[in-house]
């Protein structure tokens, strides 16, 4: 009993130390869903606008030429001009404006496991290399924007299928508490060191990433992206590789 407390006690602790850890993460992914949020009411308030202009500019014209034609007022005839111009105005904006915007999918960082889990190291270390991933974004996006969308958009591709991996370890993990000495423990204890080792590989391309990005810091020529396309293209490969494979 005094050992569940004990065990207990610590897993509360490391849930409040990985919630403080993963500031970063949490509020690099709210920052993203804010701008996403506001990109997408300004589309809404400018498409708005346009057909609002196109429907009372129609609507301006077709009446001005009603009363026109009735009254036989040639002045009339110039508010229903108007109104033709600004639907017309109106109608080429909207075209010209183009589908909602897309933001570019921010993923909230994964869910830690508790003490004593297989693959729990594993979690520890992809948390800690995508949070250094995503604060080197933000350096190498002030010196080279096109670097910092690229190793943007790496890491949002691979976060969704990591993560994935990590909830898998979560539910492993529960199984096998939840049933000690059982072949279903058993089976989730093996199931639970296959994805440990997939987690690790994981791990090991964000390194590859986070290595080239550096790299490119340190280079006077930060034209050159030769060294941090090639860890991109394969971090992105292997997550594509984990959301095609039939058993994730």
């Amino acid at each position: 009993m005094v050992e569940a407390g004990i065990a207990r006690g610590l897993n509360v602790i490391d849930a409040f130390s990985a919630a403080t850890g993963n500031r970063t993460l949490n509020r690099a992914h709210k920052k993203e869903l804010a701008t996403q949020k506001s990109a997408r009411r300004k589309y809404r308030a400018r498409l708005e606008s346009f057909r609002f202009g196109a429907v009372a500019g129609g609507g301006i014209a077709i009446a001005g030429g009603t009363v026109a034609i009735v009254s036989s007022n040639p002045a009339l005839w110039f508010i229903t001009i108007g109104g033709a111009v600004i639907s017309l105005m109106s109608i080429r904006r909207w075209r010209r404006l183009g589908p909602e915007p897309v933001g570019r999918g921010s993923v909230a960082p994964a869910t830690p496991l508790p003490r004593g889990a297989i693959g729990r190291d594993c979690v520890k270390r992809y948390l800690a290399v995508r949070t250094q991933v995503v604060n080197m974004s933000s350096s190498v996006s002030v010196l080279h924007p096109a670097a910092g969308k690229e190793l943007v958009n790496a890491d949002t591709q691979a976060a969704v299928a990591l993560n994935a991996l990590c909830d898998r370890l979560l539910v492993l993990h529960q199984l096998a508490a939840s049933l000690p000495a059982t072949a279903a423990a058993a089976s989730a204890t093996s199931a639970a060191q296959v994805v440990a080792s997939r987690l690790v590989l994981g791990c090991d391309s964000y390194d590859k990433l986070l290595a080239a990005a550096a790299e490119l810091l340190a280079s006077p020529d930060l034209t050159g992206m030769v060294n941090l396309q090639p860890a991109a293209d394969s971090l992105i490969a292997y997550s594509h590789g984990l959301m095609r494979a039939s058993d994730l």
